[in-house]
């Protein structure tokens, strides 16, 4: 079939969402760390997802003492007040909304039980742009 390329991509549960957000740059254009942070979150979530299928639950225990303190400590031992102004500027950037939930287009569409996950882009070719 000619215009389609697929790639794939062996990695795992915690670098998936990197790339994830890298390959999403275009849309929330956040800056490396705020990347990472982002994708820590969102690997917690989706780890969560895993036990509770409520999102409402899902939502706050995200942000629970203990899930805050696990995501500070995978960003290299984070100072708390450092961390809660990395969430300030995703919340600015309207990447986290005021009562701490991701940004739904931000969230990748898979199951708690996956081992794998396509993302499709289509590029529209409009010479005169």
């Amino acid at each position: 079939m000619k215009n389609i390329s697929i790639k794939t991509i062996e990695t795992n549960g915690r670098s998936m969402f990197i790339y994830w957000l890298e390959f999403l740059k275009p849309y929330h254009k956040l800056a490396n760390k705020e990347t990472e942070a982002l994708a820590t979150l969102l690997y917690y979530r989706h780890e969560l997802s895993k036990e509770i299928s409520n999102e409402k639950h899902i939502h706050k225990l995200l942000f629970s003492s203990d899930i805050r303190n696990k995501v500070r400590a995978d960003l290299g031992d984070m100072k708390s007040g450092v961390f809660n102004n990395l969430l300030t500027t995703l919340r600015k950037k309207k990447v986290l909304s005021k009562d701490n939930k991701i940004l739904p287009a931000l969230i990748p569409n898979m199951g708690p039980e996956s081992n794998g996950f396509k993302l499709v882009f289509n590029f529209e070719i409009n010479e005169r742009k």
